[in-house]
């Protein structure tokens, strides 16, 4: 999942807004942010990287030519939207470079790793990892937003994002936006009150495409590994969504937390339907700049749960695999939880994820990710649309 890995960073960096009630306290930006734990418990995500390879490298199959005859000193450039820290797609992208020095030994390759995160973590991991000592090979990490320009104009060959674009731009909108009196996540709220979500993705995936118009050479590609909704609770991890949706709850009915509080916490992300995806993708505006070239769907199951077998009966092994399953939620939403507690409740957090543990332990249940898998090439200046 793409967002920040850098916990400290991430919570230092809540800016207080107007609020649209005077007489109510300053609310506090949100901020897609992972803990630094994200990369170290993301094998369900990680799992969707073996159908990827295999697209990636047929691609480089069929520009086998055209990679031969490139200039060393042209580099075949690769960025990653929503990185994090590098460390999930280190092997993905050794398989990449070893594909492309197969049929060019002596190009160039730089890989840019793009994402709002601090630094440090992917420096730490670039230090330790096998790619950066492969030859020809150089990294560059650009902190910044999937959504704004990030490098020179058709500049990149290869674009790749996985598990990162159902996070919401949450800087160009005010924090209010995101509060809602009993769900904690969009796919929670019924329609038509989802529609403004479903308005702001799209709006946010504009923004993508037009951005990655720029930057992306004619002729290049971009693979997505969107996670999606199939429909019903099929949709990633809903089952760590609703748990914690009913912890807060519980919370504020016990006097725990405030309705105030309940309504801050708020995950601003938004996992839309493969109908949506190939809809916006098929807009007049993003289909003169790329083709949908393949799009298909699948379900990950959670590796974790998935390794368990008939161990779920052993006391120690489940409580081992829910204590995991409460990480996994944690990574990707402690952040929120900060934004909507006030500060004097800032220790429930740890009760919070305990509950969760808790509740995995008393029904256990994994956290499978669906996925939509979007292959695009950035069409010729002059191609015209065939669709």
């Amino acid at each position: 999942m793409a967002g920040n890995v850098d916990e400290s960073t991430s919570l230092s960096e809540l800016r207080p807004l107007p609020s649209r009630n005077p007489n109510a306290p300053a609310l506090k930006s949100y901020v897609t942010s992972m803990t630094r734990d994200y990369s170290r418990i993301s094998d369900t995500a990680v799992a969707m990287d073996c159908y990827v390879i295999s697209r990636i490298e047929s691609c480089l199959a069929s520009i086998r030519h055209t990679l031969a005859t490139m200039p060393p000193c042209t580099p075949f450039v690769i960025a990653d939207y929503g990185a994090a820290d590098g460390v999930n797609e280190c092997q993905l992208f050794g398989r990449i470079v070893n594909g492309i020095h197969t049929a060019n030994p002596l190009l160039k390759i730089r890989l840019v790793y793009a994402d709002i995160a601090d630094r440090a973590p992917f420096e730490t991991f670039w230090e330790q990892s096998p790619l950066s000592e492969l030859d020809y090979v150089e990294a560059e990490y650009i902190q910044g937003s999937f959504y704004e320009s990030l490098v020179p104009e058709g500049s990149v060959n290869l674009g790749f994002s996985s598990t990162a674009l159902h996070w919401l731009d949450t800087k160009s909108r005010d924090a209010a936006f995101f509060r809602h009196p009993d769900c904690i996540q969009a796919n929670q709220i019924p329609m038509p009150e989802c529609t403004r979500f479903i308005e702001t993705w799209k709006s946010d995936w504009r923004k993508f495409f037009y951005e990655r118009s720029r930057e992306v050479a004619a002729g290049g590609m971009l693979f997505l590994s969107n996670l999606t909704s199939l429909g019903a609770d099929q949709w990633p991890a809903s089952a760590g969504y609703n748990n914690l949706r009913d912890i807060c709850i519980a919370l504020c009915r016990e006097g725990r937390i405030s309705n105030e509080e309940l309504q801050a916490i708020f995950i601003p992300d938004y996992f839309a339907t493969p109908d949506e995806m190939r809809a916006l993708v098929g807009e007049d505006a993003i289909r003169q700049h790329f083709s949908l070239q393949r799009m298909e769907t699948m379900t990950i199951p959670c590796a974790y749960f998935s390794r368990m077998g008939n161990s779920i009966d052993d006391p120690r092994q489940r409580r081992e695999l829910t204590h995991t399953l409460a990480r996994v939620v944690r990574a990707w939403s402690e952040s929120s939880l900060r934004v909507g507690l006030s500060r004097g409740h800032a220790g429930l957090v740890d009760e919070i994820y305990s509950r969760l543990e808790d509740r995995f332990y008393k029904e256990p249940k994994g956290l499978p990710y669906q996925y939509c898998l979007m292959e695009l090439k950035r069409r010729e200046l002059r191609e015209p649309d065939s669709s």
